[in-house]
């Protein structure tokens, strides 16, 4: 059996079981699984790490569970919903139902987001985030955090950068 572009057969089945003992049904997790291998597809350098958890340097993208109105990691069952903690967050769509986590102190590469979404802005030390377009001009500068934009548009944005130190 050949390996797929995002780990083995056997890893694949293993996030399914993953999925159905967090009670997803066998139909859930095969449209969560669809819904990963989209982010897959999209999201540069990444790697599924959990039956709903995209993993990429310097962050993660936890993918809400079809149906679901929030974002959970579904490795955690003691956790109701997925947070920002103290990092850079984004979700593409208004809806929220997918979250994006940029912890890595560099340059992210966000051209696959597009449209309205929402940022939230919870990094320690009141730190702002760079916000890059096309020809790698800085167009947007967060304010100090805690700091969120819930009516964002991201089309402009092409690359972002947390850990910008306060002003």
């Amino acid at each position: 059996m050949a390996a797929d572009p995002h780990g083995t057969k056997e890893a694949d089945s293993g996030f399914a079981a993953q999925a159905l003992r967090a009670g997803l049904g066998p139909q859930e997790a095969e449209a969560l699984q669809r819904k990963v291998d989209g982010y897959l597809a999209k999201v540069p350098d990444s790697r599924q790490t959990g039956p709903n958890t995209v993993a990429f340097p310097g962050g993660h993208v936890t993918v809400g569970v079809p149906g679901e109105k929030h974002p959970r990691d579904l490795r955690d069952p003691l956790r109701s919903f997925a947070d920002c903690g103290t990092a850079l967050c984004g979700w593409e769509n208004s809806d929220r139902t997918s979250v994006y986590v940029w912890e890595g102190c560099w340059k992210h590469d966000v051209r696959h987001l597009s449209g309205p979404g929402v940022w939230w802005n919870a990094q320690r030390g009141q730190m702002r985030a760079h916000m890059y377009g096309a020809q790698g001009n800085r167009i947007y500068t967060t304010p100090n955090a805690y700091s969120e934009d819930l009516t964002a548009n991201w089309s402009p944005v092409y690359w972002l950068k947390p850990c910008v130190p306060p002003r």
